[in-house]
């Protein structure tokens, strides 16, 4: 039994649009269609054609006729076309055009599109394209003309420039998809107005982040949340991702240059050296104000660069040559980036005489050999300018000053992070301690029976609890008397705050009384309180009194739980207790540990933490467990629109929560899905099949190994039908993308043989890209284990969950010749029919819906 063939599943071919082979130009006879035709005639090899009689099939069609036009054009298409049409124009309703013709479209409002490469021009821009590894997806005509116009002196070069436009149908995330999997590009910008469908973007972000590193601008992003609050949230979706959001032009930019040029980063550590002292300092000030390291040099390392340098240098200064001839500073940052401890180097040159040129070419050929990224600034304009380009001519990561370059290495080291937390993958259920779900039911039903949005702090302290949270000692009392009884069984000192469903969103000034050191002061303290409120009018009837143990020498801290419209619901983290102005960090569910770490050190690490009067930091352990469990409780109840915890006391001792809110949905409203789907662990399940016994269970990235060997043990024939042609091996890149996948669009489920840990056998599902009602299936199990049934084991299971995800056929398309799939397939309930043109070819389709 073999992997079927994967192809696509609807008629769009991504390769035929970067690389068609006929290009239709309507509307040559207006003004911008005969600009396009001058564009694409110079270096395009292929058919062109003004008119849609003068070919069977067009590959890409430009339609640049007038808006009132383009309807009429679109529906024409229908049937003729392989690739995708380009709209210019601004039309409404492009996509239901598309939809009725049955074919994709780019647009409306693109700028166009080109492939270098292939010697396609599309674009509507003032320069040529130069070519080269860098790919551009954006909104803004105006943008991408500054982008290109700074590209050729800076040495950048385009494998693709695609205006995304407004969007309507083929988007960003389908570019990425082909993007992701093209051998000629490398790095990727996105300049990003607006998103048609966040979640499929932020799908495809994720698949091609892991192999391609990814720049993002988003213009207006803070213009249209003042409070910033839902630009953190979608930086926060961009990154757990795997994409690196700049917030201006001139960080875009030089962050696309570093990434473009220099290795990642080994560690946080910069080793700086130079031919110019008081540079060599600018950079370390620039370092440290960043919260870059210097690195620590080895005794070792000194040793090694002092038998160059006549002296050992310091340990941790940079290393400042004046009068460094030649060759000397490239040599010296070769050793520097062989020591294990430095993450980076960064070399700066200031222009010093006849042995610049030398310097030059030292340094370009440094950065071709060592293994470390290499940053260098070259000062100054009548020379260093020049300088600038010839290094990056040769692929240097060169900067005007030293501030630039530390700032190129921040890029670095950010990037590194988010690609981690982008391969973070937390299962649905991420508890050691199961919660108590009986609890939570009965807090949520009670509020909905008293018609109630929130819950009562009782029963908000009550769902904490049953997520292993911790709450501060407290008791609910009546009267005065009841409250210095409470106050005593609780212990001293106490808070005595007024208690009713009514003060849960908002408590009324003077309702809160603090450091109360006894029983008398804490019932006063209740009287005064009655009675201040009664006055103002402020006094519930029915109102109560909670009573706290206050704790000492703790840092209040605040989680909220919030909801973005793009990215769904968000995390954040921040001061609490009314101390802090700053906004919080921000992340999304799920977390796991490792996540919630990176929380915590974004919204302020160790001085976040620290408690007050001494260095001793809270348990940190204990506040990203929290978090941890906060995101569990969001994933297990979608009926919660809002979470707030403040103040969150975290001490050396652990955590308490002192106040909760937590806010239900209207009944009947649906929870937006989560940006990041989590990992399916629930999906595993062991099965015994002839004797043997087997887990299936959802694929992961550490599976690369097993999935490779699993390659390795095919035979030919197994190969052939699964790639329609011999493949020797599997690449590093299609390895990545077959195990790291998003489980938001995508399943592959494995068989692995309990007995060895190898994997025997996979079947995979990937959802189509318009609206995911259809997917294309394939199934592999290694030649040694057929015949056991693994193959229908896979298949049922694969079916089982496209169901429950609401796709509605399974498609997939296999040789003709392979006849013990299509026997196979046929018994699992699939109709076979000959796909038109392609004899040899059979499609398979399961209808679900």
């Amino acid at each position: 039994m073999s992997l079927v063939g994967y192809k696509r599943v609807n008629k769009f071919n991504p390769d035929v649009l970067f690389h068609p082979a006929t290009i239709l130009v309507s509307g040559a006879a207006h003004p911008l269609g005969a600009r396009l035709l001058a564009e694409l005639t110079p270096d395009y090899s292929g058919r062109i054609v003004t008119r849609l009689d003068d070919a069977a099939l067009i590959d890409l069609a430009l339609i640049a006729d007038p808006a009132d036009e383009v309807p009429a054009v679109i529906a024409s298409l229908s049937g003729r076309l392989a690739g995708a049409a380009i709209v210019y124009a601004e039309v409404e309703g492009l996509r239901a055009m598309a939809l009725a013709a049955k074919i994709r479209v780019i647009g409306p409002r693109s700028f166009g599109l080109a492939v270098p490469g292939a010697g396609l021009n599309a674009l509507l821009t003032h320069l040529p394209v130069p070519p080269g590894r860098v790919a551009l997806l954006g909104q803004s005509p105006a943008l991408a003309r500054a982008v290109i116009d700074w590209a050729e002196p800076n040495g950048i070069g385009f494998s693709h420039i695609v205006g995304i436009g407004g969007n309507a149908d083929i988007g960003f995330g389908r570019v990425l998809d082909h993007l992701a999997r093209d051998p000629g590009t490398g790095p990727i910008l996105l300049e990003i107005a607006g998103l048609r469908d966040p979640r499929l973007f932020l799908s495809a972000a994720r698949a091609a982040s892991r192999l391609r590193p990814i720049v993002a601008l988003a213009p207006g992003a803070r213009l249209a949340d003042p409070s910033f609050t839902a630009f953190a949230g979608f930086e926060a979706a961009l990154a757990r991702a795997g994409v690196l959001l700049t917030t201006t032009l001139g960080a875009f930019l030089a962050a696309a240059e570093t990434l473009t040029r220099a290795r990642p980063a080994r560690n946080d550590r910069l080793a700086i050296l130079g031919n110019s002292r008081g540079a060599c300092r600018l950079a370390a000030d620039a370092a440290l104000a960043s919260g870059i390291g210097l690195a620590q040099l080895s005794l070792e390392t000194r040793r090694v660069l002092g038998l160059m340098l006549g002296a050992e240098p310091p340990a941790d200064a940079p290393i400042a040559l004046p009068d460094a001839p030649g060759t000397r500073l490239a040599d010296l940052a070769a050793m520097l980036a062989a020591a294990p401890e430095v993450g980076g180097v960064l070399v700066i040159h200031a222009p010093a005489g006849p042995d610049d040129d030398a310097a030059i070419a030292g340094l370009i050929a440094c950065a071709a050999s060592i293994k470390a990224p290499l940053l260098v600034t070259v000062l100054g304009q009548t020379t260093g300018g020049a300088r600038r380009r010839r290094l990056a001519g040769h692929g240097v990561a060169v900067f005007a000053t030293p501030e630039e370059a530390v700032g190129g290495f921040r890029d670095l080291l950010r990037h590194r992070d988010i690609r981690a937390a982008a391969r973070e993958l937390p299962p649905s259920a991420v508890l050691d301690v199961a919660p108590d779900r009986a609890t939570v039911q009965a807090a949520i039903a009670q509020a909905r029976a008293d018609g109630r949005a929130m819950l009562t702090q009782e029963d908000a302290f009550g769902v904490l609890r049953a997520y292993g949270i911790d709450i501060v000692a407290w008791r609910l009392a009546d009267t005065p008397d009841d409250v210095a009884q409470a106050a005593t069984e609780i212990g001293f000192p106490v808070v005595v705050k007024l208690s009713h469903p009514d003060l849960a969103r908002q408590r009324p000034l003077g309702s809160v009384a603090l450091d109360l050191p006894d029983a008398p002061s804490a019932a006063a303290a209740a009287q005064v309180i009655a009675a201040r409120l009664h006055q103002r009018g402020e006094l519930p009837p029915d109102a109560r009194f909670m009573v706290q143990h206050q704790i000492d020498r703790a840092r209040p801290l605040r989680i909220t739980v919030g909801e973005h419209l793009f990215v769904g619901p968000t995390i954040g983290l921040g001061v609490g207790g009314g101390e802090g102005t700053a906004s919080p960090a921000v992340d999304l569910p799920p977390l796991n540990l490792a996540l919630a770490q990176a929380l915590i050190e974004r919204a302020g690490g160790t001085d976040l933490l620290r408690l007050a009067r001494g260095l001793d930091e809270a348990d940190r352990a204990a506040v990203a467990g929290t978090l941890v469990r906060i995101s569990q409780l969001i994933i297990d109840w979608p009926e919660f629109s809002a979470i707030e915890i403040d103040p969150l006391f975290a001490s050396e001792h652990g955590i308490a929560a002192a106040n909760a809110r937590l806010t239900l949905r209207a009944p009947g409203e649906r929870r937006p899905h989560l940006a990041i789907a989590p990992y399916p662990a629930e999906l595993a399940q062991a099965i015994e099949v002839r004797g043997q016994h087997f887990t299936i269970r959802p694929i992961r990235p550490e599976d690369a190994a097993a999935h490779q060997r699993l390659f390795s043990r095919l035979n030919p024939e197994d190969v052939r039908f699964r790639f329609f042609s011999a493949v020797r091996a599997l690449t590093a890149e299609q390895i990545v993308r077959m195990t790291e996948v998003d489980y938001g669009r995508e399943m592959a489920l494995i068989a692995v043989d309990q007995a060895s840990g190898e994997t025997r056998g996979v079947a995979r599902l990937v959802r189509s890209d318009t609206d995911g009602n259809e997917g294309e299936f394939a199934v592999l199990v290694e030649t040694g284990a057929k015949g056991l049934g693994l193959g229908s084991a896979l298949m049922r299971h694969l079916i089982a969950w496209a169901r429950t995800e609401g796709v509605q056929d399974i498609v997939g398309q296999i040789l003709a010749d392979n006849h013990p799939m299509l026997g196979f397939i046929r018994h699992l309930g699939f109709t076979l029919h000959h796909t038109q043109g392609e004899d040899d070819v059979v499609e398979a389709r399961l209808k679900l819906g």
